[in-house]
């Protein structure tokens, strides 16, 4: 894990006390807003239910290609406690069942292998996903109250066994994108020779931008840019299935303070001009935007519903919630790409018992 850029860490209690006297208080990332929605969730969308959201934290969602399993984020009861007052975020999953989400599952220590991986630990686990056909999940890996210090991992079931996380820069089917001082983070895969990746690196980056890597004639490329239009001075990211299916449509989760934002993380969509080039994006609006943080919205497989995180201003006390999406104007037309391809499906990688994280 990375050692550097340490952001101060937080707890419940903290915030709640801090909230509580009406003081601002902004988490790293996240400027002010100037919104009576700062405390509001977005009017038109619905909370996942009980079982899924807790008085704890619960963000990134993403499901199985079939949508009957989700897997996401939560500080639930049962995570791994992070070394000092921070949040202790983990990753859980959750299938369904005659239309009911039911009680997750922690993918840590204890986990039967055949069942889910053990992939929680004392750092920060987040941005989560499974790979189209069930075999691999993606995911992030950070060092406990240092959202400056992500590096990308992937664990992959081979014969019905999970086996332990990697590190990308380990795995020769993925691109070696990792360093020792940035933040790599929230991927979205297009294809086996395009992924689009958010990217911090002092020096080099505004805030964390939206960069892509590409594969030519069998060896991934250099990573680049996406350009100053499309990226703001503040943070900008994705998650996972907020790519259009014909490559020219990006989902965008920004802290951007123009261009109409409503304030804190809001979701924007950009769009590529004749030319390839990515334009300035578009706020998503009401539908989905607050005052408050919305962050991390993605699509199920059906790409019916548009699903994410909310919570209020300066916090990551998030609960999930979902919005038909063609109640979100700007989203009528667009098409998702689904989740993404297994890039380990030639793997050597083989193992007679599973691995630890």
């Amino acid at each position: 894990m990375k050692k550097n850029l340490f952001i101060p860490k937080l707890c419940f209690v903290s915030l709640a006390f801090i909230l509580a006297q009406g003081v601002s208080y902004a988490m790293p990332g996240m400027h002010g807003s100037g919104s009576g929605a700062a405390t509001e969730h977005p009017r038109v969308s619905d909370s996942l239910g009980g079982k899924i959201n807790t008085s704890g934290s619960e963000m990134e969602i993403t499901y199985s290609a079939d949508g009957k399993t989700a897997i996401f984020v939560s500080t639930r009861e049962g995570s791994i406690q992070s070394s000092g007052d921070t949040y202790s975020f983990d990753i859980w999953m959750s299938h369904q069942a005659d239309g009911e989400w039911q009680e997750p599952i922690h993918l840590g220590p204890g986990i039967d292998p055949k069942v889910g991986p053990n992939i929680n630990t004392s750092a920060w686990e987040l941005e989560p996903s499974f790979s189209d056909d069930g075999n691999v999940i993606y995911f992030t890996r950070y060092e406990a109250g240092n959202m400056l210090s992500g590096d990308l991992y992937v664990v992959q079931k081979v014969d019905g066994v999970w086996q332990s996380a990697r590190n990308w820069n380990d795995v020769p089917e993925l691109p070696n994108i990792n360093t020792s001082t940035g933040e790599e983070h929230c991927p979205i895969i297009a294809s086996d020779s395009l992924i689009y990746f958010s990217y911090h690196q002092p020096g080099v980056t505004q805030d964390s931008d939206i960069w892509k890597v590409e594969k030519k004639d069998g060896v991934w490329q250099k990573p680049e840019s996406l350009g100053l239009k499309i990226n703001s001075p503040q943070r900008d990211h994705m998650h996972w299935t907020g790519l259009s299916k014909d490559g020219k449509s990006l989902i965008i989760t920004s802290t951007r303070t123009d261009l109409g934002s409503r304030g804190g993380h809001d979701e924007w969509i950009s769009h590529q001009n004749a030319e390839g080039e990515w334009q300035e994006p578009l706020n998503l609006g009401d539908a989905v935007n607050t005052g408050g943080e919305d962050m991390c919205w993605t699509f199920t497989p059906d790409g019916k519903k548009f699903t994410g995180s909310w919570g209020p201003h300066g916090t990551y006390n998030m609960d999930l919630r979902w919005v038909n999406k063609d109640d979100v104007p700007l989203l009528k037309d667009f098409e998702p790409i689904g989740p993404p391809p297994n890039l380990l499906i030639n793997s050597k990688v083989k193992t007679d018992k599973p691995l630890q994280p």
